[in-house]
């Protein structure tokens, strides 16, 4: 099976690890019961936020937009949880994922319904090569959060990896449509359509 050229896969890597989030999950019992009304204004806040996206022109207040997104996604309101997350986010940024994955595990058990704790899972899996298991838990973030256009981002990468570039192309295409302002629009979605034959969109 054929995989994405070299350069264009470790840059690819490199932006889906940059992005990939710095998020915690949710506490026990004391910390679900403030959860609901924590969990609504959180939903509020990315609504108007998305809307904001789909608004603007400007190149620099998209990306200040998109840095409150990941803001947003990232935060858990559980200190204990959020440093956890930190740990094995730098974990795995330093390539230690015999430490980062069990912290991700823990973390998305603690925290089932938190779409960023998924979506840094679905990281260290691809890193670590476990491809179907990243694509499994990039579902589980779609589910929670369809506008999560980093794991969109992160199939693409994947499928692109695979040698399935028109699954590829279309996962970009999905994230696209929900980030004007996805860096790979500039360049690899381009050569994703060239490559399938593809007019731009």
């Amino acid at each position: 099976m054929r995989s994405a050229p070299p350069a264009c896969r470790l840059a690819l890597v490199a932006l889906f690890v940059l992005v990939a989030g710095l998020a915690a999950a949710l506490p026990a019992d004391p910390g679900r019961a403030q959860a609901q009304p924590d969990a609504a204004a959180k939903a509020r806040r990315l609504d108007e936020l998305f809307s904001r996206l789909k608004s603007i022109q400007d190149e620099g207040e998209g990306d200040a937009l998109v840095a409150e997104i990941w803001g947003e996604w990232g935060r858990s309101g559980t200190p204990e949880l959020d440093d956890k997350m930190q740990q094995a986010s730098t974990a795995m940024s330093q390539g230690i994922l015999l430490l980062a994955l069990p912290a991700f595990t823990y973390l998305v058990q603690a925290a089932p319904n938190w779409a960023e704790a998924w979506n840094k899972r679905a990281t260290a899996l691809y890193l670590a090569g476990q491809l179907e298991l990243s694509l499994a838990d990039i579902d589980r973030v779609l589910a929670l959060e369809p506008r999560h256009f980093g794991a969109l981002a992160g199939m693409g990468l994947i499928y692109a990896d695979k040698g399935q570039y028109r699954e590829a192309l279309a996962a970009y295409r999905r994230a696209l449509a929900v980030n004007p302002f996805l860096k790979e629009r500039l360049q690899l979605i381009p050569a994703l359509e060239r490559m399938v034959g593809e007019k731009p969109i």
